[in-house]
């Protein structure tokens, strides 16, 4: 036997394991269906994909690279979250809600956000109050001169902070499933606060609610909360009225 002969089973054998390991780490980095669930949402949120269109299993299998069995999984699962409507033999589309739909929408949102503030009144810690009162603060100062657009994700950047200081990720999960609702509103909540008048109002509602919550006192927290969401839906229902949408 030649010299050297003997290294070619091994070399062989050490191929096959590489191989085979890389194969093991790519089936381990598929995306998992909470993972696919979450871009889809961000598609939605995104307007990527539109209330009312169309999810074609094969094509969300294609774009994942994953089976027609984990897509369906993931729509089961963006159906019981409200994303999407499964219908028999039409298959899954964005969901699409009307103005009623809209407004409980709106109704759930204030009353879980009520909630989250109570629950910081209660949980939060030092750290967290401070950060707390820094963007309610922000809010107040500068919310008058923003866009409306800008006021409204700083807005949702106070909440999320409320949110993430009740120590609860069931509560925030929801909360944040709600806000990403596949609705028109996103434009509607904008031109609440088109008006200089109303961004002056609810920042100085937002900084007493951060003031109540670094108090302790969730009972006017979540009191607070509650005011600001019922000031913001009266506007939101004038809005739909005079637009007869």
């Amino acid at each position: 036997m030649k010299k050297g002969q003997t290294k070619k089973p091994v070399a062989a054998a050490a191929a096959k394991a590489t191989t085979a390991k890389v194969r093991k780490e790519a089936v381990h980095h598929l995306p998992s269906v909470q993972e696919i669930c979450d871009e889809i949402v961000k598609l939605i949120e995104e307007d990527v994909f539109t209330p009312g269109e169309r999810l074609r299993e094969q094509d969300l299998a294609d774009r994942f690279g994953v089976t027609r069995g984990r897509v369906r999984e993931v729509l089961h699962s963006l159906e019981a979250r409200g994303f999407i409507v499964i219908e028999r033999m039409k298959g899954a589309t964005v969901a699409r809600h009307n103005k009623r739909e809209f407004k409980a929408i709106a109704q759930v949102r204030a009353k879980l956000v009520s909630l989250a503030a109570l629950r910081a009144a209660e949980d939060a810690t030092k750290p967290e109050r401070q950060e707390i009162s820094k963007l309610a603060g922000a809010l107040a100062a500068d919310g008058p001169d923003m866009a409306a657009q800008d006021f409204r994700l700083a807005t949702i950047r106070l909440v999320f902070a409320i949110c993430d200081a009740a120590h609860s990720d069931f509560l925030r999960r929801i909360i944040d499933d709600v806000h990403r609702m596949p609705t028109s509103g996103r434009a509607l909540r904008n031109l609440i606060v088109a008006e200089r008048s109303r961004r002056v109002y609810a920042g100085k509602r937002w900084k007493a609610v951060a003031e109540a919550i670094a108090k302790g006192d969730g009972a006017k927290a979540s009191a607070l909360v509650d005011e600001i969401y019922e000031s913001g839906l009266r506007a939101m229902e004038e809005l739909v009225e005079a637009s007869g949408s």
